[in-house]
């Protein structure tokens, strides 16, 4: 277990934990193949980004490398966008530390906001601790393997306890569909699941981490597609785990799941009074996991595009680590700025919130189209190793639905700004 381990957890966050739950409760066990399906999709993804750093026939370090020979311009673009959409999923990360510390410490701290933010200015400053110092990819792990352990011990010894039908179960991994909804709408729901993770900007923090961890070279490709399985796979767990527990109590108990104090309401009524305890538990090391993967991850990505469009300021510095700026972005921008959003006077972050999501989907049809087209052409790969015809196949069919998640967005977008007028 390596970086996959510490991706994966990065990429588990509380919103997944929230909708999760309200697919289970809406939907019972029916479409818990969509989740599983989409994560693999995810797999193959990551893994073509992967293969590329490691079997490229350039020496390219990383995918963002590659980008620019398709544009010079591309990998700076991409670089700022995903700095960009980092942030602005670290804004809800912050306060799901702050949260989560605020109920398992017994509220102390005073009234829930002021508390929620106490608590949120230490997971900050514990953070910049941990991720300004020389090891911080060590420190990732190790906070990682903690989450992947705690969580699917956790959620699984939840699922059991709620005692779930086996068949159903089965069932709803065998491409059920709900009793109530028709075959398109099912596979819209499925699609939009998909389009969400197969191109999402966090993906691009995998090759980051494997630098960190000295993999390079072809030798390094087999090892890589076990640990980026593992970390999949362990998502898969937690959040099958999470659907079971919803559908055995949510709908039963006209429940209604809005946020994550809805989640420990949810496990109460599953397994008791340590229910709400393992929730905020498990939310500590879902965001506290992401909080400084993405600080570090999404800094990374910045300056591997900005490298790439405007080398001259790779020529002064070398690596990305060692420019006075990676510091002040990591720990001043992505790390202690989003303290602010923790504040209580702070305003509704409903139009944070949907430029971001914006950002992560358009973006999608960039990365998923560029990895594509240098995966698959032999003269950017080496010998053997560029795409299968069924690999693209796979490749194809998940971009097509990202290019539709982000026709729906550009959609929505213009209609918000007609309403508006």
């Amino acid at each position: 277990m390596g970086p996959g381990i510490v991706v994966s957890m990065a990429w588990l966050g509380a919103g997944d934990l929230v909708d999760t739950s309200v697919s289970g409760g809406n939907y019972g066990y029916a479409l818990m193949w969509s989740l599983a399906l989409a994560l693999f999709c995810r797999f193959f993804f990551v893994n073509a980004i992967a293969k590329y750093g490691l079997c490229n026939a350039s020496g390219d370090a990383s995918l963002m490398a590659g980008f620019r020979r398709l544009w010079s311009k591309l990998p700076v673009v991409i670089g700022v966008a995903a700095f960009v959409n980092g942030f602005i999923l670290n804004t809800y990360m912050a306060v799901g530390v702050g949260t989560a510390l605020f109920h398992l410490t017994g509220e102390l701290g005073g009234n829930e906001d002021w508390g929620v933010f106490g608590w949120t200015a230490a997971a900050v400053a514990a953070t910049a601790v941990l991720v300004g110092g020389g090891k911080r990819y060590r420190w990732l792990e190790i906070v990682a393997r903690v989450a992947v352990a705690v969580l699917v011990v956790g959620f699984v010894s939840a699922a059991i306890v709620s005692r779930p039908a086996p068949l159903n179960v089965v069932r709803g991994l065998a491409f059920a569909t709900p009793a109530n909804e028709g075959l398109f709408s099912t596979l819209l729901v499925a699609a939009a699941v998909i389009g969400a993770v197969g191109g999402s900007a966090a993906n691009l923090m995998y090759p980051e981490f494997m630098r960190d961890k000295g993999w390079r070279g072809p030798g390094f490709l087999r090892l890589q597609q076990v640990d980026l399985l593992v970390g999949i796979v362990a998502i898969i767990v937690v959040d099958l785990a999470v659907w079971i527990v919803a559908a055995q109590t949510v709908r039963a108990n006209h429940l209604t799941i809005d946020g994550v104090t809805d989640l420990a309401r949810m496990m109460q009524l599953a397994i008791g009074g340590l229910g709400p305890t393992l929730l905020w538990l498990g939310l500590f090391f879902v965001t506290f996991s992401s909080f400084p993967a993405y600080a570090t991850g999404f800094t990374k990505i910045l300056f591997a595009g900005l490298y790439e469009s405007l080398p001259r300021r790779r020529e002064r510095y070398g690596e990305g680590e060692r420019d006075p700026l990676f510091n002040w972005l990591q720990v001043g921008v992505m790390v202690v700025v989003p303290l602010v959003f923790a504040l209580p006077a702070f305003p509704d972050a409903l139009t944070l919130t949907v430029a971001g999501s914006s950002i992560g989907v358009l973006l999608s049809p960039f990365i998923m189209g560029g990895t594509i087209v240098l995966t698959t052409a032999k003269r950017f790969m080496q010998p053997g190793y560029a795409n299968r015809w069924w690999e693209t196949v796979i490749l194809l069919a998940v971009f097509g639905v990202g290019v539709w998640a982000s026709y729906g967005v550009v959609r929505g977008l213009v209609e918000l700004a007609l309403k508006a007028l």
